[in-house]
């Protein structure tokens, strides 16, 4: 139960995670062209900016598919009612993650701006700065709760293995009493808390899988999102976290009955 709530908070991690890499690297910076610019211009200003390691996507965007594609807004041919397109063809440029930040963003709208026959650069500011103040945010309550979600399980663990441990007091004593090694005695119970530990962790891992596997019905982003090794790491983590904590409770606990006096023990 301990490690199936965990993993639920490392999918929620993941998810937010993927958001925040998703919503950084589809924020546009549109370059507007002069109108005198020609379609071999376009192309060698393409292949230019094709080759910056900042970039993740360009399209260009001609005069006319701007002026159709405004036209579908508007509802109405504003061409013909004008006898003339005053609009400017255009790249949209998407930039990677690593460079989705206020200095980098600075130089690559220098640059951007010092290329030939680019009559403007411009995205939305205030948008990103309200989204990197949402994401800092939500990190900083990410954090809280997973060192909430942390205390919580090895609390949990600790007193499920204490408790055991516990209840076989008696036989742990009697053990000593009759000569048997300190290692001895605690052996068995640390195997058996990794034992318990690896089951604990298969159950959950089943049931994360499953839920892996349904929450595209409810969040369709979720199966395109590129999760590389992301899952793979929880998945290990929540092994690594159950059988530590569950190791070291049992070692600990059981040594406390070691050293415990007889007299100590009812």
């Amino acid at each position: 139960m301990v490690l199936l709530m965990l993993g639920l908070f490392g999918f929620l991690v993941v998810g937010s995670r993927h958001m925040e890499t998703y919503l950084k690297e589809n924020m546009v910076i549109n370059v507007f062209l002069s109108q005198d610019i020609t379609d071999l211009e376009v192309k060698d200003m393409q292949q230019k900016i094709e080759t910056q390691d900042f970039l993740k996507n360009v399209t260009y965007i001609s005069k006319a598919q701007a002026a159709t594609d405004f036209s579908n807004e508007l509802g109405q041919d504003f061409v013909s009612f004008l006898g003339y397109n005053p609009l400017m063809g255009s790249f949209q440029v998407k930039v990677k993650e690593d460079f989705n930040n206020v200095a980098s963003l600075a130089q690559v709208e220098t640059y951007l701006k010092d290329l030939p026959k680019v009559s403007e650069v411009s995205y939305q500011r205030s948008a990103y700065d309200l989204a990197q103040k949402n994401i800092n945010t939500i990190g900083l309550i990410l954090f809280g709760l997973a060192s909430v979600f942390g205390i919580i399980a090895v609390v949990l663990i600790h007193n499920t293995v204490r408790l055991n441990l516990y209840a076989q007091r008696f036989i742990i004593k009697s053990m000593q009493l009759v000569g048997a090694t300190h290692w001895f005695i605690t052996k068995p119970f640390v195997l058996q808390s990794i034992k318990n530990g690896i089951w604990g962790w298969f159950i959950a891992l089943l049931l994360l899988f499953g839920l892996n596997q349904a929450l595209p019905i409810w969040i369709p982003e979720w199966s395109t999102f590129d999760h590389g090794n992301s899952l793979f790491i929880m998945y290990a983590s929540l092994l690594g976290i159950g059988l530590l904590i569950s190791i070291s409770s049992s070692f600990l606990s059981t040594r406390k009955y070691l050293y415990a006096r007889l007299e100590d023990l009812y």
